[in-house]
């Protein structure tokens, strides 16, 4: 997942299918985030804007 604000992209590990497909799916992107993904799922941090790899 790419935010864009800070340039940085994250992996989160073992989000449901259902839950992505209802996240791609949801209006406010950033309010679904923060309601059913943020701080529940182990997520590391891949790569940034300014990182060419």
């Amino acid at each position: 997942m790419w935010f864009v604000a800070s340039g940085k992209c994250y992996q989160f590990e073992d989000v449901p299918p259902e839950t992505f497909a209802e996240f791609r799916a949801a209006f406010a992107k950033g309010r679904f985030f923060n309601e059913r993904i943020r701080n529940r799922f182990r997520y590391r941090l891949v790569g940034t804007a300014n990182n060419s790899g």
